[in-house]
């Protein structure tokens, strides 16, 4: 199994979709407002993903999830 792959398995849809909008320049109160998704979670998400690509901040991890191409 590819690491994509294996990171396709581990980021949940939320974090894939909370790093995807980050990518693209949604501070977290632009996707609270897009989504209705409560701060919270948000920053769960965020927190998650992080440490699942092995991030020390968001910014590393949308790095990290594009050049995968798990996010564009």
């Amino acid at each position: 199994m590819s690491m994509k792959d294996k990171m396709l398995q581990e980021l949940n849809p939320l974090e894939l979709r909370c790093l995807s909008l980050a990518a693209c320049g949604r501070t977290r109160e632009d996707i609270t407002r897009e989504t209705d998704i409560c701060h919270d979670r948000i920053d769960e998400a965020f927190n998650s993903a992080m440490q699942k690509l092995q991030a020390g901040n968001v910014a590393e991890a949308i790095f990290r999830a594009a050049r995968m191409d798990l996010i564009s």
